[in-house]
């Protein structure tokens, strides 16, 4: 006798397929939107830790135009004539650094003062920026301080559980 997979069992594994299928696809498209803005929070802070360290090597001041409107945020890279924290007397570093665009659906908030300056002596402007998005019905949040004497920045998830800002 011949064994062999007969058309009822092959029913069933395909409706078990399907089964598994629709359970697992929302999870791994809320997996994907949080991806995504951790993505995005990522390209935010090597824009800003390239800018910083291309005034380092430059012994200049550099300037960040955070440009956020309409829930998109564009991000521009200048360096300074001065140590005013300004566009004018500008140069742009367009060529070495291209400019940065987020997507509409990762929201960006900042200070009112949309520029973001690193000096020469390594200190920054003090600022903080927060990113968030909605997947699956629940909200991510992320945030970034920068440390005004140091320069350094400091990269953060909020924890729903805790009720706190932790360190990632």
């Amino acid at each position: 006798m011949k064994s062999a997979i007969t058309l009822i069992e092959l029913l069933v594994v395909i409706a078990l397929v399907g089964i598994i299928a629709g359970v697992g696809w929302p999870s791994l498209e809320g997996w994907n939107c949080r991806q995504n803005l951790r993505n995005d929070f990522e390209q935010f802070n090597l824009f800003m830790g390239r800018v910083q360290s291309e005034g380092a090597s430059r012994n200049v001041t550099t300037l960040v135009n955070v440009n956020i409107s309409n829930g998109e945020a564009s991000l521009r890279a200048y360096t300074l004539q001065n140590n005013i924290c300004s566009l004018s007397n500008s140069q742009t570093l367009e060529p070495q650094i291209p400019r940065l665009t987020l997507p509409k659906n990762t929201k960006v908030s900042g200070p009112g003062m949309q520029f973001q300056c690193f000096y020469p002596d390594g200190s920054a402007d003090a600022n903080t920026y927060q990113f968030n998005r909605t997947c699956s019905d629940k909200e991510y949040l992320y945030k970034n301080q920068f440390f005004g004497a140091t320069g350094l920045i400091e990269k953060l998830k909020w924890n729903y559980t805790s009720k706190s800002w932790n360190d990632l």
